[in-house]
């Protein structure tokens, strides 16, 4: 979405002075993060009805029914603040981790707590924050929203981080060091051997931060291991300066709600506590999320939704001779061999909804997000049609 020009950053008012709408130079010269095209925006431009929307990553089969109840009564008492403090929240959540309460932070998505990070740990001009080309691009927006360097390390031809660079990239200055497992857009983890090499590698004076916002599907995913997914929950002995984010937006189907949540150090927690707003994170979320997490039948729902969906995708974009990059998220990659751009519209003309990855550094790739099955194929269909022109 193109900016309007008459709400440009007022940079320079009259003679050298700040005039009354300006901005530090570090946010005027920011792109703010665009977020997939809503189905109602695109219903009003195009007049389109029955739109398919797998711009961003939402689970299809939306908040378990379980979830949905909880939330229903936690309204009865929207008159009240929320509690602050997440304690019920944080306290199932410790049970089922094997942590310590006080080492859980509740934020309003791990989104937030992305952005709570570079605000309680980096000071701007003398630290440095540190991740890899294609990475989720909220590490690079907090850190430029908050004046604070960032590097970009380049990755594999694959697309895969390419953890020497990223080691590589170290320096005395390194503060922060953003990696996720499984990535997203790329869909690529970390293996065993590639995590333990980044936590060994990086900066005593760095906290190591690991977003695994797709661990429930990856973990189902590689079940049996063959892919080599390593979560990071069992280093937290030999790094303590690590954290690891999670969110209930994905598997857990809470997206609109806004909760995602840090496993880390007290020490660490203390800081993003510090930091994040009062009442971040509204009673009805944090009721839903807790309901959500007993609610094992529908996990093991949509995980095998992903198992299924994923593979009929890629089979489906495969034989449009498209290429398909291996993913242990809800979402694929898809390599387009041409400019993005003009076959995104073309699915938008047919009712389908995905991400276009130029923002990302990807101009000839598309994301596109797992559908209840009839629209599986309906995709696909939509594919082969706007290629054929």
């Amino acid at each position: 979405m193109a900016r309007d020009p008459d709400l440009a950053p007022d940079l320079e008012g009259l003679d050298g002075d700040p005039g009354p709408f300006a901005v530090p130079d570090h946010i005027g010269r920011l792109e703010p993060y665009q977020a997939g095209k809503p189905i109602e925006e695109l219903e009003r431009e195009l007049g389109v009805t029955g739109v398919l929307k797998m711009a961003s990553n939402e689970s299809p089969l939306g908040p378990s029914s379980v979830a949905l109840e909880a939330a229903r009564r936690a309204m009865a008492e929207a008159h009240l603040y929320p509690d602050p403090s997440c304690f019920a929240l944080r306290r199932g959540l410790a049970h089922r981790l094997g942590v310590d309460p006080a080492e859980i932070v509740i934020g309003g998505g791990s989104n937030e707590l992305i952005h709570l990070l570079v605000r309680a740990f980096c000071l701007p001009g003398r630290d440095v924050v540190v991740t890899h080309r294609h990475a989720f691009i909220s590490y690079v927006i907090a850190a430029r929203t908050h004046g604070v360097e960032v590097i970009e390390a380049p990755v594999r031809a694959d697309l895969r981080c390419d953890v020497d660079a990223l080691c590589d990239a170290f320096g005395p200055r390194t503060r922060l060091v953003f990696v996720a497992t499984p990535n997203n857009p790329t869909g690529a983890h970390l293996a065993r051997g590639e995590l333990e090499q980044i936590l060994e590698r990086a900066p005593a004076r760095a906290l190591v931060v690991v977003d695994e916002a797709y661990h429930e599907y990856a973990v189902a995913l590689d079940a049996d291991g063959a892919r080599g997914f390593q979560s990071s929950q069992p280093y937290r002995s030999m790094r303590p300066a690590l954290v690891t984010l999670r969110t209930f937006s994905k598997i857990y189907g809470l997206a609109g709600l806004r909760v995602g949540y840090a496993i880390c150090d007290r020490r660490a927690a203390n800081g993003l506590d510090r930091t994040r707003r009062p009442f971040n994170v509204n009673s009805v979320a944090q009721a839903a999320a807790l309901a959500a997490l007993e609610d094992e039948d529908h996990l093991a729902r949509a995980c095998e939704a992903a198992r299924s969906g994923l593979a009929a995708l890629a089979s489906g974009f495969t034989a449009l001779g498209l290429t398909v990059h291996p993913t242990l998220g809800n979402f694929l990659l898809v390599g387009l061999g041409r400019d993005a751009s003009p076959i995104y519209q073309g699915l938008l003309r047919h009712g389908v909804i995905t991400r276009p990855m130029g923002a990302w550094g990807l101009p000839q790739h598309l994301r596109v997000s797992l559908a209840a099955p009839p629209g599986l194929a309906r995709a696909v269909e939509a594919m082969r049609a706007v290629l054929r022109g």
